[in-house]
């Protein structure tokens, strides 16, 4: 143990002399956190997801005006954007909509049957068509959107109705021309009163919503995602290390001592996994006291995930310092690893808002588990039971990086 303490020790003073390791450990992680949690809040505001952006693809198979007017209203509702598809451009129809949404292309679609406009008019009750993809940015909200612009257009069409039954009660059936007017009007008046609504609902969440599969944005992904995405890019940097002990005898020269095989490679794994951990826990902080991250009640889950996570990139980091000749090829392997990770895993966007195969790909790393995990601490409020998947997974990868570390070691 002693042996191992020494060679830990060594390397943890070589890094805390190099003032370029430092930067890149403390500085760099702290700016790009502030820039990308900017970049994801929208440049200010809050950091939920009520401040993104959702988009809608209608298409309305209604000859009539009424189906029109259903779409109009939808896109002036303001909350949601709309993409309009016509079912003659590009071959574009019914199904082809369905497909495009199942396969995650799409995150939800609204279609308006043919025939809609003559079924309001002679009374009979229509179903629009709404489709989506759970598994894409969250539909939900485009749902209550259109849920909304649906019940003023069943009010404003139950009042059409009612003047002409009134009409007729009173004085007899109108004529066609005279009962769509009255119907017109009163419709007219019934849409007016929304405009402002005479009654709306103030809603304040109290506690954590852990129902919820909202993606996380602003400073909640950035903060965990950046700190990531540093341990994992100094961590696999600090493979040329190796290789330079290797270039210059030094790992040789350790050998001839009486420090086991097994103990050289233990403090090589020690000393990567101390200072990932290090890293990660100022940036934890950094992320709570500064840019107020909730990283939850209970650290059980958070440390859980932690320790894996630094674990297989101390593992992935002697590997590839056991695998290569010299440091620039070090050095290019493990930033074209590291880069990625990071762009599979969701740690530059969140995996919630790409396709369902990108999804998949993306768990093949480590990164993709670690991400997913922060993401229900985080945003969601999950504790150790909730993450226990992600850190098996993450137990996994450490594994078996660590263990073709092991195998591939050598002196030179």
């Amino acid at each position: 143990m002693r042996r191992i303490a020494a060679i830990v020790i060594h390397n943890l003073r070589l890094v805390a002399a190099d003032r370029t390791a430092l930067i890149w450990l403390l500085a760099m992680p702290v700016a790009f956190t502030f820039f990308t949690g900017l970049v994801f809040r929208g440049g200010g505001g809050g950091a939920s997801p009520e401040d993104v952006t959702y988009y809608v693809t209608v298409m309305n198979l209604d000859t009539g005006p009424r189906g029109a007017e259903l779409i109009d209203a939808v896109e002036a509702d303001g909350r949601i954007g709309v993409t309009r598809e016509e079912p003659v451009r590009d071959g574009l129809d019914r199904d082809r909509i369905r497909q495009m949404v199942e396969e995650g292309d799409r995150s939800s679609a609204l279609i308006v049957p043919p025939g809609f406009s003559d079924s309001l008019a002679a009374g009979r009750q229509v179903l629009l068509e709404f489709v989506r993809n759970p598994e894409r940015l969250n539909p939900h909200k485009t749902r209550e959107a259109i849920d909304m612009v649906v019940s003023r257009m069943n009010v404003s069409e139950s009042a059409g109705i009612l003047a002409v039954e009134a009409r007729t009660e009173l004085r007899g059936k109108p004529t066609p021309e005279l009962a769509d007017a009255l119907a017109e009007k009163a419709r007219t008046f019934a849409d007016s009163s929304w405009d402002p609504p005479p009654v709306t609902v103030a809603v304040e969440t109290l506690g954590r919503r852990e129902e919820t599969k909202a993606v996380v944005m602003g400073f909640a992904h950035s903060s965990p995602a950046m700190a990531l995405m540093f341990v994992l890019l100094n961590g696999l940097m600090m493979s040329t290390a190796l290789v330079e002990e290797r270039r210059e005898r030094t790992l040789r020269r350790l050998f001839t001592t009486p420090a086991r095989r097994g103990e050289i490679i233990v403090a090589n794994l020690a000393w990567r996994f101390l200072i990932g951990i290090a890293q990660l826990l100022f940036l934890v902080l950094l992320g709570a006291l500064v840019f107020g991250v909730d990283w939850g009640e209970t650290p059980l889950g958070l440390a859980a995930i932690g320790v894996t996570y630094v674990a297989a990139v101390a593992g992935l980091s002697v590997l590839i310092g056991s695998l290569t000749r010299n440091s620039r090829q070090a050095e290019s392997l493990s930033l074209l690893l590291a880069l990625s990770m990071c762009a599979l895993g969701g740690l530059w966007w969140p995996l919630e808002i790409t396709p369902r195969g990108y999804q998949l790909v993306g768990h093949l790393v480590p990164t993709g588990w670690a991400m997913d995990a922060m993401h229900d601490i985080v945003g969601r409020g999950y504790g150790l039971a909730e993450v226990a998947t992600g850190a098996l997974a993450l137990a996994g990868f450490a594994a078996v990086f660590t263990a073709a570390a092991v195998l591939s070691f050598r002196p030179e």
